[in-house]
């Protein structure tokens, strides 16, 4: 493809640019790769000019780098999850437009949603688990939690009751959740 520079006078040429990778909390280096990019050089002076092309192959070296997922990966991923933007993006609590963003390259995830759609891509987590917080919310999560507060107890010996039987402040909770 042939590029047209700038503004006149520079040539391009192929670079190596130094990617800082940041470390987990982002408060440091973990280190620093090499990319080789297209730059723009200006003949008289030597300075170099990278353009939105070079811009972006840099960024989604860092990106690859850091372990996000691509705009590539999110679109797999939504449509393996069978799902439209507007749904997926209500089932992550997010804006419609910031997944498409997301999904065209224009934005990246933050780090922790990252984490959620690499759970969701390697079914960690499957979208019942979203939809369920969407649409219940803490009740969704209280129940969980008496069901396995229940299965529990209904495998544990209680002197005096018995296996399998709650007490009533347990049963009272099992019920206040159900409810």
């Amino acid at each position: 493809m042939n590029r047209t520079p700038p503004f006149p006078g520079l040539t391009l040429a192929r670079s190596k640019e130094q990617v800082v990778i940041p470390n987990s909390d982002g408060k440091g280096i973990a280190r620093t790769i090499e990319v080789e990019v297209e730059v723009w050089i200006d003949a008289e002076t030597g300075e170099k000019y990278l353009d939105a092309q070079a811009t972006e192959e840099l960024d989604r070296a860092k990106a690859r780098h850091v372990g996000l997922l691509d705009p590539e990966q999110l679109l797999r991923l939504r449509q393996r999850l069978g799902l439209s933007q507007k749904t997926l993006s209500e089932l992550l609590q997010i804006g419609e437009k910031t997944w498409t963003r997301w999904e065209t390259g224009r934005e990246r995830p933050s780090r922790s949603m990252n984490v959620l759609l690499c759970a969701l891509r390697d079914n960690r987590i499957d979208k019942s688990y979203l939809v369920g917080l969407r649409d219940g919310g803490a009740r969704s999560l209280c129940r969980m939690m008496q069901f396995d507060h229940i299965a529990r107890a209904c495998y544990t010996y209680a002197p005096g009751s018995g296996p399998g039987i709650l007490d009533q402040g347990e049963a009272h909770e099992a019920s206040a959740c159900a409810s």
